[in-house]
């Protein structure tokens, strides 16, 4: 099929190596746990239920944002079962759309009295992909110097969506033990394994890549109210690959009601990300920016992307406690 795409639409090819295989990627991975893992879900103390949102906005320097906004909220019973539910929507300059929704359950295999978690989680949901049509441009719509997209295109599609079953699954363990200055963390998860046909023509069958991922880091206390987090992130999903590693500390005032947080990542031959935020309570909130440093920063000027993130933590009782612990 004759096609000439705008820019952002090459940005798409380029920036993730094909149009509708790669998954959508935050640089606050952490902070929207159950995506990063379903091993994750209610595995935390000290509270009930958890709510986390994450918005992140990308490529605004070419005019047409990539737009990922992702948001879940999960239970834990007394950190031996959790249950969650979450929606990610990826939205590609308004000329492919990626969204996703489902449900996540874990179980603590280990005793909820020890001062560790080894758990275990799957997620099952549905994933729903669509291309915009009205967004491209075509070789018929060129008009001697530039594309004019209300000339006819000479283009029939039958078809411009898919619905797919959507499953995945994971083990992470967590060191919690408050006597101890470093607790560790790491996990592993494996998304799509079924690995289901993405074919939006349904001309040629085109199946989605199992995405996996490794992290891992420690929490390291060097006093109290004084916290630093090296961590890393490893992703692979077809012939696809992403390295994050990074730093992020914590100091807490106030007689600990506020922390500040702070921190550096890089991502391989991609970006490099600092990010800074505040906890306020229950509530965590960031804000991060990625400095582009791939071979697109020529088009960029080096803009890369903001991202935001929310996190809270609650009790059913409505009774506030103070809470010790993070995602991991």
């Amino acid at each position: 099929m004759r096609t000439t795409t705008a820019l952002t639409l090459a940005i798409t090819i380029l920036g993730t190596g094909t149009v509708l295989a790669q998954d959508a990627q935050l640089s606050q991975y952490e902070a929207a746990a159950i995506l990063l893992n379903p091993a994750h879900t209610g595995m935390y103390e000290e509270a009930d239920f958890r709510v986390s949102s994450n918005l992140r906005s990308q490529w605004g320097s070419l005019g047409s944002n990539f737009l990922t906004t992702a948001f879940a909220v999960d239970m834990s019973m007394d950190r031996q079962y959790g249950f969650g539910a979450y929606l990610n929507n990826y939205n590609m300059a308004g000329n492919l759309n990626t969204f996703q929704a489902g449900a996540t359950a874990a179980y603590n295999v280990s005793s909820p009295k020890a001062k560790h978690t080894l758990s275990a989680g799957v997620n099952l949901g549905v994933i729903y992909k669509k291309v915009n049509y009205d967004k491209l441009v075509w070789d018929a719509q060129y008009d001697r110097d530039h594309f004019d997209s209300d000339l006819p295109s000479g283009e029939e599609f039958q078809r411009g969506s898919r619905i797919m079953p959507d499953l995945g699954a994971g083990i992470n363990y967590r060191s919690v033990d408050r006597n101890r200055t470093v607790n560790p963390f790491g996990g592993f998860a494996l998304f799509h394994v079924t690995t289901p046909d993405e074919s939006i023509f349904r001309e040629v069958k085109s199946d989605l890549p199992i995405r996996w991922s490794v992290n891992g880091g420690a929490k390291i206390t060097l006093m109290e109210g004084l916290d630093l987090v090296p961590q890393g992130l490893y992703m692979r999903q077809g012939a696809d690959q992403q390295v994050q590693a990074g730093l992020l500390g914590q100091i807490a005032f106030m007689n600990n009601v506020y922390s500040a947080v702070a921190g550096v990542s890089y991502r391989l031959k991609d970006a490099v990300i600092a990010q800074v935020g505040i906890k306020h309570g229950n509530n965590y909130y960031r804000f991060s920016y990625d400095v582009n440093i791939s071979p697109l920063k020529g088009y960029t000027h080096s803009n890369g992307a903001f991202e935001f993130s929310l996190v809270y933590y609650g009790t059913l009782s409505g009774r506030s406690r103070r809470l010790t612990s993070s995602a991991f």
